[in-house]
C-alpha cells in the first residue's frame, strides 16, 4: 500500500528522495480541508452570525489581510531559520485553531480563530515552495510544484464533500473540529524532514559556500527581489488576481445557494467536482510546463498569464447562465483553465528568485493580493455589488480582474531568461567572494555584475561588469555621457538600478540606500561642489568627523594633516565654504573623505576645470587616502592623470565597458584614444 502511495511522488522527483514532497503534500492536503469547509459552509456561517454579504466578505477579507501580510515575516524568517521547524509549528497552529473555529460563539471569536488558523497555514506557500525548490532540481520543479499544488486541489475535492456531509447531518461546527487529528498526525511525521542548503539544487558547491555568509536582512532582501523585473510583473499581477480570486471563494457558494437554492450537501458536491477540475488543470499545467521551458524560459510566464485571462470570460458566462446544468460545466471550465496557471507561475518564480531570499519571494505575493483586494474591491465598493444588485452581478464584477492580471503576467515573458541567469550569478558570486576570503589570495572589495540603469525611458548603463580589489586604485575613463557618473551613483544608491547586482566587502548591497552605503564605508566625492556652502571650513570638517564615528584623537590628527596638505584651507578656516574657489572646494571635499577614512572612495571628475597645480595638490591627498588602505575609483577624462595615480583602468563608452586593463596599455589603443577623449590630456603636464 505504501509503495502505491509513494509511486506518484517518485515519478516526479527525478530519482531524488520523495519523502519531503510526500510530507509537504499531505500537510497541505489536510490544511486545505479547513479552507474548503469554510467556503462551502459560508452561507451557514453567515446565517449563524447574522451577517450580510458585504459584512461577511469584509470579515473574510480582513482576516485574510492580516494573515497574508504576516506571511512576509514568515518568508523573511524562512530565509534565516530552519524551515522544517516552521513547517511543523505551522501545522500545529493550523490544526488547533481549525478546531477552535467550531467552538466560536461570537463574531469576534470567529475572527480571532480564523486569523490564528491562517497564520498556521501560511507556511504552506513561502516555506513549502522554498523547500521544494531546494530539495529538487530545476528540471523537475514543474511537476513537483504541480503535485504539491494539487494537494490543495485534492483537499478541495474531499473537503467540500466531507464538510457538506458533516454540515448536513451534524452542523457546520463539526466539519472544523474533526480536522485536528490528521493535521497533528502529519505534523508529527514532518519532524523527520531535513533542512536542505538554500540553492543546493541550483549549484551545490556555490550553495555550500554561500550558506556560510550572513543572512540577508529584510531591507536588502526586499531590494534584491524588487530589482528582478519578472518578479515585479508577477507582483503587479497579484494586485488583480487578489480581488478576482479571494472573494470568489465565498461568492461562489452564495451564488449556488441564491441562484439555485442548493443546500450544503449539494454545494459540497459541486465544490468537490470543481476542485477535481482544478486538480486536472494543475496536472495539465505541470506536464506542459516542462515543454514550455524547453521552448523558451519565458514561455511558462506567458502561458500562465493567458490561463488567467481565460477565467474572465468564464465568470461572465457564469453570471449570465440561468440553469444549474449550464452553470456547473461553466464553473468546471473556469476551475480547469485558471489552475493551469500554478505550475508555470511557481516554476518561473523559483527560477528568477535568488536562492537566499526565495522564501521572501514567495511570501511577497501575499502583500499584493491584500493590497489588490482592499484597493480594487473593498474600498471602491465592488464588494457591495452582490448586496445591491444581486449575486450574479457580484460574480460579473470579478471578471475584469482576471483578464487584466493575466495580461500583466504574460508581459513578464521577455525578462525571465535574463533574470534566471542573474539569479544563478548572484549565488555563484556570493560563493566566489566567500572563497576569496577563505583563500586570502585575492579579496575583491567591490564587485558589479550585469548593472543596468535607466533615467525614465532612456537606458544609460548596459550590463556593466567590473571588480575592484581591496586596496586597489582604478581609473574610470570615458567620454562625456559614457555613464561614468551614473555608475558611481548606482553603486552609492543615489540612482535606482533596473537589474544586476552589487557586492561590497562580501555583502550583496544591491539597491542599498545612500545613507546605508555610507555607513558601510562607501564615500562618493561628487563632481563640482561636495560641501555645505553655508557652513565654515571648520564646520564642514567637523561634520565629516561626526559622520565618521572615529575616535576624537584620530580625527584631530586627520584634520591637522589635511590642513598641512592644503594651507589655503587653514587660512580660510573660519570662512563660509561657499566663498572658496572651485579648487579649494574640491580640496575641502577630499579632506572630508580623508577624515571619514572610508573603505571605498569614489571621486567624480577630480581635475575638471582646475589648474594643473591645483590638481597636483588634490592628487597628493588622493594618494594619502589610498595609503591609509582605502580602495579608490577615480573618474577621469585625462589619460595623463589616470597614468599618474592608477595602474589599472576601465574605459566606458555609451554605457558599456569597452576596455579593462593596465593604464599603460591605453597608450597603444588608438580606437580608444580619440580626440574627444584627449581633451584633458594636457591638464597635468609634468605631474609625477
Amino acid at each position: 500500500m505504501l509503495k502505491l502511495i509513494r509511486k506518484p511522488f517518485e515519478n516526479v522527483t527525478g530519482g531524488l528522495v520523495a519523502f519531503p514532497l510526500m510530507v509537504l503534500f499531505f500537510l497541505y492536503f489536510f490544511d486545505e480541508f479547513d479552507t474548503a469547509a469554510f467556503g462551502v459552509l459560508a452561507p451557514d456561517i453567515e446565517k449563524a452570525f447574522h451577517l450580510s454579504d458585504s459584512r461577511f466578505g469584509t470579515i473574510v477579507i480582513l482576516n485574510l489581510s492580516v494573515v497574508l501580510l504576516f506571511s512576509v515575516f514568515v518568508g523573511y524568517y524562512g530565509d534565516r531559520l530552519p524551515r522544517t521547524k516552521l513547517v511543523v509549528g505551522g501545522a500545529l497552529i493550523a490544526g488547533a485553531f481549525s478546531f477552535g473555529t467550531g467552538l466560536a460563539t461570537a463574531t469576534w471569536m470567529l475572527i480571532l480563530v480564523r486569523i490564528a488558523n491562517g497564520v498556521g497555514v501560511l507556511v504552506n506557500d513561502p516555506i513549502h515552495r522554498s523547500l521544494l525548490g531546494d530539495y529538487y532540481k530545476p528540471d523537475d520543479r514543474p511537476r513537483v510544484y504541480a503535485l504539491h499544488t494539487n494537494a490543495a486541489r485534492l483537499g478541495g475535492v474531499a473537503g467540500p464533500m466531507v464538510a457538506g456531509v458533516v454540515g448536513f447531518f451534524f452542523g457546520w461546527r463539526w466539519a472544523f473540529m474533526i480536522l485536528i487529528v490528521p493535521i497533528f498526525a502529519m505534523a508529527f511525521v514532518a519532524r523527520k524532514l531535513q533542512n536542505p542548503v538554500r540553492g543546493a539544487t541550483d549549484d551545490a558547491e556555490a550553495a555550500e559556500l554561500a550558506a556560510e555568509e550572513r543572512a540577508v536582512n529584510f531591507g536588502r532582501g526586499s531590494r534584491i527581489l524588487f530589482n528582478v523585473k519578472t518578479l515585479r510583473r508577477q507582483y503587479l499581477a497579484w494586485l488583480f488576481i487578489g480581488p478576482g480570486s479571494l472573494p470568489l471563494a465565498f461568492l461562489a457558494p452564495l451564488y449556488f445557494k441564491r441562484a439555485f437554492g442548493l443546500d450544503p450537501l449539494a454545494r459540497g458536491a459541486i465544490g468537490s467536482v470543481g476542485a477535481a477540475a482544478a486538480f486536472a488543470g494543475v496536472l495539465v499545467g505541470g506536464r506542459l510546463t516542462a515543454g514550455w521551458l524547453a521552448k523558451d524560459l519565458g514561455e511558462p510566464a506567458r502561458r500562465a498569464g493567458w490561463a488567467l485571462v481565460s477565467v474572465g470570460p468564464s465568470l461572465l458566462a457564469l453570471a449570465w447562465v440561468k440553469t444549474l446544468w449550464l452553470a456547473i460545466p461553466v464553473i468546471l471550465v473556469a476551475n480547469f483553465l485558471g489552475n493551469i496557471f500554478w505550475a508555470p507561475f511557481l516554476t518561473t518564480q523559483a527560477l528568477v528568485s535568488p536562492a537566499r531570499v526565495r522564501s521572501m519571494s514567495f511570501s511577497f505575493g501575499a502583500v499584493f493580493l491584500v493590497a489588490g483586494v482592499w484597493g480594487l474591491w473593498l474600498i471602491p465598493g465592488v464588494s457591495a455589488v452582490s448586496d445591491h444588485s444581486g449575486i450574479r452581478w457580484g460574480i460579473f464584477a470579478l471578471a475584469p480582474y482576471w483578464i487584466i492580471g493575466g495580461l500583466v503576467l504574460s508581459s513578464a515573458r521577455k525578462f525571465v531568461a535574463s533574470d534566471t541567469q542573474r539569479s544563478i550569478e548572484v549565488l555563484q558570486t556570493t560563493a566566489e567572494l566567500r572563497k576569496q576570503r577563505l583563500s586570502a589570495s585575492k579579496n575583491s572589495i567591490l564587485v558589479v555584475r550585469g548593472l543596468d540603469v535607466s533615467y525614465g525611458p532612456v537606458q544609460v548603463l548596459f550590463g556593466v561588469d567590473f571588480e575592484l580589489e581591496e586596496g586597489e586604485i582604478i581609473a574610470l575613463l570615458g567620454t562625456n555621457g559614457a555613464g561614468k557618473s551614473t555608475l558611481l551613483k548606482a553603486i552609492s544608491g543615489l540612482v535606482p538600478m533596473q537589474s544586476g547586482a552589487i557586492y561590497f566587502d562580501g555583502d550583496d548591497v544591491t539597491g542599498l540606500e545612500p545613507e546605508d552605503s555610507f555607513a558601510l564605508g562607501m564615500v562618493q566625492v561628487p563632481g563640482g561642489r561636495g560641501i555645505f556652502p553655508g557652513l565654515t571650513v571648520k564646520e564642514n570638517l567637523e561634520v565629516a568627523a561626526w559622520a565618521s564615528r572615529r575616535p576624537r584623537p584620530e580625527v584631530n590628527e586627520a584634520i591637522k594633516e589635511v590642513l598641512q596638505t592644503f594651507p589655503s584651507l587653514e587660512r580660510r578656516y573660519d570662512q563660509p565654504a561657499g566663498v572658496l574657489s572651485g579648487g579649494e572646494q574640491q580640496m575641502l571635499t577630499l579632506s572630508q573623505a580623508f577624515i571619514a577614512k572610508p573603505k571605498l572612495l569614489m571621486i567624480d571628475e577630480l581635475s575638471l576645470g582646475l589648474a594643473p597645480i591645483v590638481v597636483e595638490d588634490l592628487l597628493r591627498i588622493v594618494r594619502r587616502i589610498h595609503e591609509e588602505g582605502t580602495s579608490v575609483i577615480l573618474v577621469e577624462q585625462s589619460v595623463n592623470i589616470a597614468l599618474t595615480v592608477a595602474s589599472r583602468a576601465l574605459f566606458m563608452e555609451k554605457g558599456e565597458v569597452r576596455f579593462s586593463g593596465a593604464t599603460a596599455d591605453l597608450l597603444h589603443r588608438d580606437d580608444i584614444l580619440r580626440a574627444v577623449f584627449l581633451t584633458g590630456a594636457g591638464a597635468l603636464e609634468g605631474v609625477k
